[in-house]
């Protein structure tokens, strides 16, 4: 068994940190409890916090296997843990929250499953044993939405319980060589996605309230995480996404014009009138996409046509659905203004249209496969 000093530690323990330092000695002496028996290092990367936080845990560096970097013009927890990972010393990389919600007492657990074989190990909320303490219905609400958001816009992670936990282990050759550069703080996704996880595996935790000091996370982070499923979901690139987006505003006037031609001008109930200019839209959505965004991934072809139309209009009655049922829960359940909710619901279902019909729709053909030229 090599010393808790060594310079080679089996385990780099990443902490990020911004005004924790009511927490990061209780947390350092919690994990050193859990870890004395196993070679690690525990790196705290604070965002040059006002509090004293890295001062606090420089003071332990003496007495525990601790490594404090100071950031001076950074911030953000993805950032400070990636910033962590350059500078770690072992083959196995950890995240955990300074605020002391994750127990450290299930690292040895995690240190297990790795040795046995996982590429990841997270310690899940969402698997038998696992659950939150002391959640409101509005924060399970978000947290579950957040969760199915990023399961529906990226296949990979489909089969994870808990791909936003921010407590896990990964092996160093998951990431060598990939360039990570998350937006916000959700950096497991960055890591499951770009990654080269060969396994990956999940244990039960349950998520502590916390108790001493203040939540960093505000409504601009929730903003940043939609940045981020973007990022990761589309792939059809940014030229690609502004077209699709463009012809969605298309789309609107074509509907607001239909509706009030139809109820003005032609006498029409306006509930029909709004189900035909619904469907107009979609259509003539469905072919500007058809010959300008998607028109190197089109087949030949009236019956491919038709497909295409008929998946198109699918996922847009299906992106209706997702833009209702965020405007009522935010608006209903949260009490958010429905202004915005409307707005949030936008952008879910515009992540929504664009990633499903990126790879069902228009899915990349692969090579062989004819496509129309110009």
């Amino acid at each position: 068994m090599k010393s808790q000093n060594s310079p080679n530690p089996e385990l780099s323990l990443i902490v990020p940190t911004y005004c924790e330092r009511q927490n990061i000695a209780t947390l350092i002496e919690r994990v050193h409890q859990s870890l004395s028996r196993y070679s690690y290092e525990l790196i705290v990367v604070d965002d040059n916090s006002p509090d004293g936080t890295s001062e606090l845990a420089k003071s332990l560096t003496q007495k525990y296997p601790v490594r404090v970097i100071t950031r001076r013009n950074e911030r953000g927890l993805a950032s400070a843990v990636v910033d962590g990972f350059k500078q770690a010393k072992g083959e196995i990389f950890g995240v955990i929250d300074a605020d002391l919600q994750h127990p450290p007492e299930i690292l040895p657990e995690l240190l297990k499953e790795i040795r046995n074989g996982a590429g990841v190990i997270i310690a899940s909320r969402y698997v038998e044993g696992g659950g939150s303490e002391g959640w409101s219905v509005k924060r399970k609400i978000v947290s579950k939405g957040s969760k199915l958001l990023a399961q529906l816009l990226l296949p990979s992670i489909r089969g994870i319980k808990d791909p936003l936990s921010g407590f896990f282990l990964l092996r160093r050759k998951v990431i060598d060589g990939v360039a990570l550069s998350p937006t916000g703080y959700k950096i497991l996704l960055e890591v499951l996605v770009r990654g080269k996880p060969s396994e990956v595996a999940e244990v039960p935790y349950v998520l502590r309230e916390r108790e001493r000091g203040e939540s960093n996370l505000n409504a601009g982070e929730g903003i940043n995480y939609l940045k981020h499923l973007y990022r990761l979901a589309g792939s059809g690139g940014t030229i690609r996404f502004i077209k699709f987006c463009l012809v969605g505003l298309s789309g609107v006037l074509v509907n607001e014009g239909l509706l009030w031609m139809l109820t003005e001008g032609l006498g029409l109930y306006y509930v029909l009138s709004a189900a035909i200019a619904i469907e107009t839209a979609i259509l003539t959505n469905f072919i500007l996409n058809d010959i300008w965004t998607f028109r190197d991934r089109r087949s030949p072809g009236i019956q491919s046509v038709l497909r295409r139309a008929l998946k198109f209009n699918l996922v847009s009655i299906a992106g209706l659905g997702i833009n209702m049922a965020i405007l009522l829960t935010f608006t209903e359940v949260l009490g958010i203004s429905y202004l915005i909710s409307n707005l949030i619901g936008i952008a879910g279902a515009t992540l929504w249209n664009f990633t499903i019909n990126a790879s069902w729709t228009w899915r990349a053909k692969p090579r062989g496969e004819p496509a129309l030229e110009g």
